[in-house]
């Protein structure tokens, strides 16, 4: 749902949105997105009730494929189930396949892990990895180790938001997906203070970072340790907020050339945002 939340806080869509014919077209599009994703449960049409009738509850379900379980709070997580187990948003290109082999990745970072959903899809991925997640908003990690709990996967809950550095920062939270830090130009803007790790020293004994953090990452990406990095596979979420320089891509595509890695299989969308792959052979 994070695309629709950007698209909708653009200067005069929201009212176009809420218009009541576009409304309906908009709900009709997301109900079908929902009902494709529950059936990749085994119970889809408990997951289907629950979004109706137990808005805001965190319920547990199993998919169908291997039975493993998933997390989600109703009435906001459903599209993240979408995005992994349906579309498969973080499914390795072909380049990457043989490199990302189920025995060859031990190590995986989930930073910005929102509910767990990427961090369920690579445990059934890569069922021998270590996942470490970062996630820093309550009502995220809440979801997240009800999942964990429920999985009994080797998978560590860092309740932290991922930076360069150990310590505080002021965090926009209850935004789902779309939780962050704020950056220099949102000082005025209130939140919560949390607690920052500084994730680059866990970057160095990874196979695999995803990294979707809503603008968190320029720090991360700017930071000359990443060039330090041995053997590593990014893929990152890439975002116009707190970006050194417009277009958002380019600018990720700089930094990362920059610290030594080769980048590929770029997929932008129409909102300055997109999905990128790094990697140092």
């Amino acid at each position: 749902m994070n695309w629709l939340r950007r698209f909708a806080s653009l200067p005069g869509v929201r009212a176009v949105l809420l218009h009541p014919p576009v409304r309906r077209r908009v709900a009709a599009v997301l109900a079908l997105r929902f009902l494709v994703a529950a059936r990749v449960t085994t119970t889809p049409l408990a997951l289907l009730l629950g979004e109706v009738t137990r808005r805001g509850s965190i319920r547990t379900y199993r998919l169908r494929e291997g039975g493993l379980p998933v997390s989600l709070q109703h009435g906001r997580d459903v599209e993240a189930l979408f995005e992994l187990f349906v579309r498969g948003e973080y499914e390795p290109p072909a380049p990457l396949a043989a490199r990302l082999h189920a025995d060859r990745v031990r190590g995986v970072l989930d930073v910005g892990a929102n509910v767990g959903m990427f961090a369920a899809w690579a445990s059934r991925r890569w069922p021998a990895a270590e996942i470490t997640c970062y996630e820093p908003d309550p009502a995220n990690t809440q979801v997240l180790r009800t999942w964990v709990h429920e999985s009994g996967r080797p998978v560590t809950v860092v309740e932290a938001a991922a930076s360069t550095t150990a310590g505080t920062m002021t965090f926009l939270e209850g935004l789902g997906s779309g939780s962050r830090l704020t950056t220099a130009d949102e000082a005025d803007r209130p939140g919560t203070t949390v607690d920052t790790v500084d994730v680059l020293p866990a970057f160095a004994a990874a196979d695999l970072v995803k990294m979707d953090i809503e603008g968190g990452e320029w720090p991360i990406l700017a930071d000359p340790r990443l060039a330090d990095c041995g053997p590593l596979v990014l893929v990152i979420e890439y975002h116009r907020v707190g970006a050194p320089s417009l277009p958002a891509g380019e600018a990720a595509r700089r930094l990362l050339e920059g610290a030594g890695f080769t980048v590929g299989h770029v997929t932008p969308n129409h909102w300055g945002h997109g999905t990128m792959w790094a990697w140092k052979d």
